[in-house]
């Protein structure tokens, strides 16, 4: 099979390999799509905290088995199922957790072996290059339930980019009402019929907007934080979606924005099996619209060539057909 091998950072090489062997508990999915990811496009650039060289990078997956023609989105994490976090139902905060694409191999590569019960079956009505979004969804979603966002409750969402729509996209799904800021003008023209189509607000700054229940980072702007803490309701929520590139040199200012009205801070990362599943409920109304976000179906071997785009933010998403072009004998 074709995959493509992170050996060291900025160096991936697209190799032949054996398919995987499975044990018992595993099984053989032959990939259709793995979408692209800012995550693994900075796991090429510098690496990663959970990243284990080599590596084939690539988390957003939708598959089948050899034997069939129903199609799976894999939940990417193995878990030990033992500790307090696993027990409590937050499986994505396992102690001892192995994620597919991080420490295991991912679906940047033809064939993959993955937990049996990370397996989700995918409705007909979705196609394949659609599901492999999935996974991006379901953050969205846990960030949601991270900050108990409420019907009617108003999101700030900083960045247009993949992640802050699919933000969007779970918020109209709740029943929420979500404001995205993006800065840049050649994103917001992308992604102004994806908000149209979805009924998300889109604003180049915050200047003449109110204030908002909950706040978001879609970006790693350093500057969001402080702009979200002042843009909140009194017991408002931050959430820390996506990492900041730099250390930030929290002002003490605001942390008494914190104190004196009586702000959260909150994390969210990655989500959990019943979480894929609901972001798949919301992609299956969805699909006309979340067809917009894909830039170009690409093959394996151009990955690296796009890579540098998807890490500065220059395009949406990228989809790699991992069997392109084999139905014309290639």
């Amino acid at each position: 099979m074709k995959a493509l091998v992170l050996e060291e950072i900025k160096n991936l090489r697209l190799v032949d390999k054996e398919k995987p062997t499975c044990n018992k508990t595993e099984v053989l999915l032959k990939v259709r799509y793995c979408s692209v990811c800012r995550t693994d496009a900075k796991m090429w650039f510098q690496g990663q905290r959970d990243l284990v060289l080599p590596r084939v990078l690539g988390h957003e997956i939708c598959g089948q088995k050899l034997d069939s023609d129903i199609q799976y989105v894999v939940w990417p994490a193995n878990t030990c199922k033992k500790c307090p976090n696993c027990k409590a139902g937050i499986e994505n905060l396992c102690d001892n957790i192995e994620v597919i694409g991080f420490h295991r191999d991912g679906g940047l590569a033809q064939y993959i072996k993955v937990p049996k019960e990370s397996l989700i079956e995918v409705p007909k009505t979705i196609p394949p290059e659609i599901a492999c979004m999935t996974e991006l969804l379901s953050a969205a979603v846990n960030a949601i339930e991270q900050v108990a966002l409420q019907k009617k409750q108003k999101m700030l969402i900083f960045g247009g980019g993949p992640a802050g729509l699919m933000l969007g996209l779970a918020c109209k799904f709740f029943g929420t009402d979500p404001f995205i800021v993006e800065n840049n003008s050649g994103k917001r023209e992308k992604i102004k019929l994806f908000c149209k189509n979805a009924n998300i607000h889109l604003t180049e700054t915050t200047n003449t907007l109110d204030r908002f229940d909950v706040a978001i980072n879609a970006a790693p702007d350093l500057n969001i934080l402080p702009e979200g803490l002042l843009k909140l309701n009194l017991g408002g929520k931050f959430c820390l979606f996506s990492g900041f590139t730099k250390n930030i040199n929290f002002p003490s200012d605001l942390l008494n924005e914190v104190h004196y009205r009586q702000l959260t801070i909150i994390g969210a990362y990655g989500s959990t099996k019943r979480q894929m599943e609901i972001a798949l409920k919301i992609l299956e109304v969805n699909v006309q619209t979340i067809k917009l976000l894909i830039h170009k179906i690409i093959d394996l071997k151009s990955v690296p060539l796009i890579l540098p785009k998807v890490l500065q933010g220059q395009a949406l998403k990228y989809v790699v057909d991992l069997h392109k072009g084999e139905e014309n004998g290639n």
